[in-house]
């Protein structure tokens, strides 16, 4: 109230001035619940599926109504400038509010609001008073700062990428096809579904094969109330009969040949996100392989989960998601037995592989997990009996821990892992698969391997060609920066390739393309020379050194004989590594250093007692920290890269060494701001993505790596810095 009073007096107010302020915001604040309302409830504008949700019009309706009542009980003076500021300000809340930083939030409110208002009240005042120096001065601040917030909001963004130094590690290009390159097969297509699909009829009526559904209803929380009605009623069915429904990509031949099932994650569920992955089915079924796109739309998000209030809608359920493309395999081993059936004998059941993408990305572990029990883990009356030779897992842009089983984080064992991770996700900020990574063992598996790649430029929703570039959607998405976002078919080039030598690996058993994971840039004509990444890779047959995990001693190695020694080191301790979201689930040691004395050089070495260890390559993965080398040191700088010297020594007393910018430096951390302005983002702009080193040890001359008696990291190059360092490693030739 002091601050009317306070422009009442500056101004000369007139009683019209809160009038016509209120009148604009309430105006505002009507546009926003409209615009909100049709991009939320009616994607793409498809108002024939919106109507099949009855009850979504009916609360648009009585909502609207409810509005206008108030808007008329309230329409004088001072109570319609109160009300229409009330009403803007929780459009805003719903249409941008929940996307955004409480204090971007606070700043865009405080800035429509004034705005608005000083617009409204001073077309209103130069209308009824006529006009002076200080209301033309109000009413054109009031226009130039909503045609600018207008713009803001409006605009697809701008150019605020920062282009940074980098090189690929050194690398011989790989001799061999590009993988991501159309095959030489024939491809044909079909659908499997209910045949009684009430809006797709490739599900329906034109569905090639049909099929029995399955009861999800002990996997499924939510399902229920109003908000479960409405979407009963959309789908023509509930949680106790669930459709399989898929589109097929297949190769001309007999067969057998191997199977990946792909599946999308959480998108508005009238916007159907399994035909986005033709791409990816028409590439595998070119290069031999059955590929799938399942269907599980009807457990993703709609506008008509508000009827259950903010928390309506189905709860955690991934597992369902994991559990059904069991259940797609079940049915496809069924195919294959079946004399009758057109699959009969020609899939390849000894090599299957699962894609999943967001959400979907976070299943297709699950699924790897449920793969290997006997019982759902928090039900024992739903028995598993799955026993699939799964081969590979793939994740795109995952969650993660949205179901633990048990409470516990899923764990992987017995299948190779690949997940990739944009740096411009503007859904996942978090690179949330690299803690999945980190939880992905070998114990039951000789010859799998894991593999991370974090691709700058990359968003969330270019993998699926019906997402694109906006990664929230509806008014949301308004407050991306899209203009940073790399081209999508340079992303999907990316995708093809990276995948594609995944199922030469995994699915053909062509070892020869595990090279590429183990360093990427031997594809980097495959993936586009402009792409810039960071990768990780760890293999079942490397030996690990030194992987943090082991106790709380930190001289404690990963195996018999290793152990660590610091020299002079500012900073040395083991820590959980904090992502964006959450942890990465990993235990690493921080190292920091800080070089005053040339004669002391700082160090951190891996002493090798009586230990065999393989003779090919030493491995490690590096991030740099932002933390400073000094424990309170509030004007500390990060360095752009960090460079320093690799150490090994023989028994016989032989050493040398190598710099490790010869293989690649270490770079500082990607940092990214997804949002218009870094004041809108929530999250911090970067987090630790580790980077692994391979280095030969025929590139240490002289020294006999069958008697290996120290590996030493000399920081002798950058002056200060701060790393983490995790899974050093030795590996055969």
């Amino acid at each position: 109230m002091k601050l009317i009073e306070w422009a009442r007096a500056k101004l000369s107010l007139h009683p019209s001035a809160l009038r016509g302020a209120g009148g604009a915001l309430t105006i505002l604040g009507w546009t926003l619940a409209v615009a909100s309302f049709l991009v939320l409830a009616v994607p793409d504008l498809a108002w024939e599926r919106a109507l099949g949700v009855g009850a979504g019009i009916a609360m648009a309706i009585a909502a609207a109504l409810l509005v206008l009542g108030l808007i008329w009980l309230l329409r004088r003076g001072p109570l319609r400038f109160w009300w229409g500021a009330l009403l803007t300000a929780s459009m805003l809340a719903i249409s941008f509010g929940i996307v955004i930083s409480p204090k971007g939030f606070a700043i865009l409110l405080v800035a429509v609001l004034v705005s608005t208002g000083m617009l409204g009240g001073g077309l209103a005042m130069l209308r009824a008073n006529g006009s002076t120096r200080a209301r033309v001065i109000a009413t054109w601040v009031g226009a130039v700062g909503v045609v600018s917030l207008a713009t803001m909001i409006l605009l697809p963004g701008w150019n605020t990428h920062d282009d940074r130094t980098w090189q690929p590690q050194t690398a011989i290009p790989l001799d061999l096809p590009n993988p991501g390159a159309k095959g030489s097969l024939t491809v044909h297509a079909l659908t499997y579904g209910s045949g009684q699909d009430l809006h797709r009829a490739e599900y329906g009526a034109k569905a090639d094969l049909v099929t029995e559904p399955v009861d999800g209803s002990h996997l499924i929380e939510g399902w229920s109330g109003p908000a479960g009605w409405t979407r009963t009623r959309y789908w023509g069915f509930d949680a106790t009969h669930l459709p399989l429904q898929g589109r097929v990509w297949f190769p001309d031949g007999d067969g057998a040949f191997p199977l990946v099932l792909m599946v999308h994650g959480n998108h508005n569920m009238e916007d159907f996100s399994d035909s986005g992955y033709a791409y990816l089915g028409e590439l595998f079924a070119s290069r031999g392989i059955i590929a799938v796109s399942v269907d599980e739309n009807f457990l993703n998000s709609s506008f008509t989960d508000l009827l259950g209030g903010f928390d309506g809608g189905l709860k955690k359920e991934n597992d369902a998601r994991g559990w059904l493309l069991l259940e797609h395999l079940r049915q496809w081993r069924q195919w294959n037995l079946d004399p009758q059936n057109r699959f009969f004998g020609k899939v390849d059941l000894d090599h299957v592989a699962l894609i999943g993408h967001s959400r979907g990305g976070e299943a297709v572990a699950i699924a790897a997990l449920f793969n290997r029990l006997p019982f759902f883990p928090d039900d024992a009356r739903v028995k598993f009996d799955y026993g699939f030779n799964l081969r590979g897992v793939i994740a795109v842009a995952p969650s993660d821990a949205q179901y633990e089983p048990r409470g516990r984080p899923t764990e992987l064992d017995g299948v190779s892992y690949l997940v990739i991770q944009g740096s411009h996700d503007g859904d996942v900020q978090s690179f949330m698969g690299s803690a999945q990574y980190s939880r992905t063992l070998f114990d039951d598996c000789e010859r799998c391997f894991k593999a991370g790649i974090y691709i700058d430029a990359a968003n969330h929703g270019q993998f699926n060609t019906g997402w694109g570039r906006d990664d929230l959607g509806g008014m949301w998405g308004r407050m991306l920066n899209l203009t940073t976002i790399m081209d999508p078919a340079a992303q999907r080039r990316v995708a093809e390739a990276v995948f594609g030598a995944f199922m030469e690996v995994v699915l053909h058993e062509r070892d020869e393309y595990r090279a590429f994971f183990a360093n990427p840039a031997t594809g980097l004509v495959w993936l586009g020379s402009d792409v810039q990444f960071v990768n990780e890779y760890a293999a079942a047959d490397e030996v690990p050194l030194a992987n943090f995990e082991e106790d709380d001693d930190l001289t404690t190695g990963s195996s018999p004989g290793v152990r660590l020694v610091a020299v002079d080191l500012a900073r040395w301790y083991e820590i959980l590594v904090g992502l964006k979201w959450f942890d990465l689930d990993s235990e690493v040691a921080l190292v920091g250093w800080n070089r005053t004395d040339d004669k002391v050089v700082p160090e951190l070495r891996f002493d090798i007692a009586d230990a065999t260890i393989p003779s090919g390559a030493l491995s490690f993965s590096l991030a740099m920290s932002d933390k400073s080398p000094l424990e309170e040191d509030a004007t500390w700088t990060p360095p752009k890269s960090i460079d320093f010297h690799v150490e090994v020594a023989d028994r016989d007393g032989h050493d040398a060494s190598v710099v490790l910018s010869s293989v690649q430096s270490l770079y500082a951390p990607i940092k990214v701001t997804t949002r218009k302005f870094a004041v809108l983002d929530g999250v911090d702009p970067s987090e630790p993505v580790f980077q692994r080193y391979t280095i030969p040890f025929d590139r240490f001359p002289g020294v006999d790596p069958t008697r290996l008696a120290s590996i030493r990291f000399r920081f002798d190059v950058t002056p200060a810095g701060a790393l983490y360092l995790d899974d050093v490693a030795a590996a055969p030739r």
